[in-house]
């Protein structure tokens, strides 16, 4: 947890975890994919629905992941159901408590550390 100048907070172990969902989701992915068209599985329901549950369940999970939180604070669950435009670096949430706003870079954080 990092408090910046601003009084936000910056949530950065669920963004390592928002990360480390993100590659391990692609990495299955991919291989799913694979197996699929090695095995010409396409024709197969549990090869199609193996690809949907992972393409679509993961999407559904990472949206989670990176729309409720707990507070920082007072640890209360804290929402933001939005999904952020293609150029915000973060997104914000807002505790009702007590007031504190948290962000999550969505899995990100990097980037700006890495590129300056």
């Amino acid at each position: 947890m990092e408090a910046r100048a601003d009084g936000t907070v910056h949530l950065r172990s669920r963004d390592r975890l928002v990360l480390r969902f993100r590659v391990v989701g692609a990495v299955v992915g991919l291989l799913v994919v694979a197996a699929v068209f090695a095995t010409s599985s396409w024709e197969n329901p549990w090869g199609v629905a193996s690809f949907v549950l992972v393409t679509v369940g993961g999407a559904l999970a990472y949206h989670l992941l990176t729309s409720v939180v707990r507070c920082p604070t007072c640890a209360s669950r804290v929402a933001n159901w939005r999904i952020s435009s293609a150029d915000a670096t973060r997104k914000l949430f807002a505790c009702r408590q007590c007031g504190t706003v948290a962000w999550l870079a969505e899995g990100f954080y990097w980037q700006s550390e890495i590129s300056g």
